[in-house]
């Protein structure tokens, strides 16, 4: 069985709309900040330093989102965060987000490995081996 990481967050007046209710962008804000919490219970960031000034990041190339329902003002979520497909060079995550009353939203990000320097083009890499063996863990279907 995969594992799975879970944060919970509560919707911030500032993230609503006139209704009350957490504007759209505000839930794809939750899957990333999901994500970043994900990477620190690794011991990691999504922003790793290598030689030469350059960084290990992963540029998003595709995101969705599914809505399934309303998260208000104050409704703490919890956001699970799977990794549906691990590449050799990318990462396919699938978020749930849910407050205890509904289901709100479902999601995919696809992120790639890459070195990062500024001032230069990105430049995709394969996942190093050993943070690829730390992600195995937490694939959902693993091939």
């Amino acid at each position: 069985m995969p594992k799975v990481f879970t944060t919970a967050r509560r919707v911030e007046f500032c993230e609503t709309d006139a209704a009350g209710i957490a504007h759209f962008a505000s839930l794809l804000c939750y899957m990333e900040q999901a994500e970043h919490s994900f990477w620190r219970s690794l011991g990691k960031s999504v922003v790793e330093p290598l030689e030469g000034g350059y960084h290990l990041s992963w540029p998003r190339v595709h995101v969705s989102c599914d809505y399934k329902g309303a998260a208000r003002f104050e409704d703490e979520l919890t956001v699970t965060v799977e990794i549906e497909k691990l590449g050799t060079k990318s990462i396919t995550y699938r978020f749930t987000i849910s407050s205890p009353q509904t289901p709100v939203a479902v999601g995919k990000v696809v992120a790639v490995c890459c070195r990062v320097k500024a001032g230069e083009p990105l430049e995709s890499q394969p996942i190093p081996p050993e943070l690829s063996q730390q992600l195995r863990e937490f694939v959902a279907d693993p091939e």
